[in-house]
């Protein structure tokens, strides 16, 4: 099996779009609330100690497709250069409009942030997004992130201090309607405002304990 880009799931509101991915919580080094890792060879969920909801994307692994797909992706760019993600991300399919890094997964290390920016900035013509609780990597290039790009800083991390702080577009979980309500949030049912919305937003937790 090769790296490879992999259509996104019915949730989201381009079904044309594109997503890269990898193992849940392996590849979280900010996660917190969310914390799941799904085991490489069967598939078993363990959650961490802090967890509160279940990570869908943890979920997801059970399938060993799944787990294939997003272990390929991982060792096709751990340890990597910047330039050298960027080249290995060159695998994205010629008519991609569209992609989400990590419905499954996260920015694990700075390079491997950095060797996104660098593969975003050349590929002008495509929409990026993501969520990320990785804000550090972020923060440390604040000033490099390409137009192309949208990112969402998602609640729930070990580094949510840093969001309000430093005006970050954020994702809060909710476990209702009329909390996100209460809380003057829009829930984004499909990533329309993770993808092109400015303001931070509410997402419905569907698989709460």
């Amino acid at each position: 099996m090769k790296a490879a880009f992999t259509k996104v799931n019915k949730y989201i509101f381009d079904p044309k779009a594109w997503s890269w991915n990898l193992p849940a919580g392996i590849t979280c080094p900010g996660a917190r609330e969310c914390l799941a890792k799904a085991n490489r060879k069967t598939g078993k969920l363990t959650k961490g100690p802090h967890n509160k909801f279940t990570c869908y994307a943890a979920v997801t692994e059970r399938f060993p497709s799944v787990r294939d797909r997003v272990w390929t992706n991982l060792e096709a760019v751990k340890g990597q250069s910047p330039e050298e993600v960027a080249e290995t991300l060159e695998c994205m399919p010629k008519n991609a409009k569209r992609v989400r890094p990590h419905t499954d997964g996260d920015f694990f290390t700075q390079d491997y942030f950095d060797g996104w920016l660098l593969f975003i900035e050349r590929h002008p013509d495509v929409h990026f997004w993501a969520f990320t609780k990785s804000i550090p990597f972020w923060l440390n290039r604040i000033d490099r992130i390409p137009g192309n790009l949208v990112l969402t800083a998602s609640y729930g991390g070990d580094h949510d201090d840093l969001i309000e702080p430093n005006g970050l577009k954020s994702a809060l979980v909710v476990y209702s309607q009329a909390e996100a309500d209460h809380l003057g949030l829009v829930i984004d049912t499909d990533d329309r405002l993770a993808a092109y919305g400015t303001e931070s937003f509410a997402l419905l937790e569907n698989f709460s304990k």
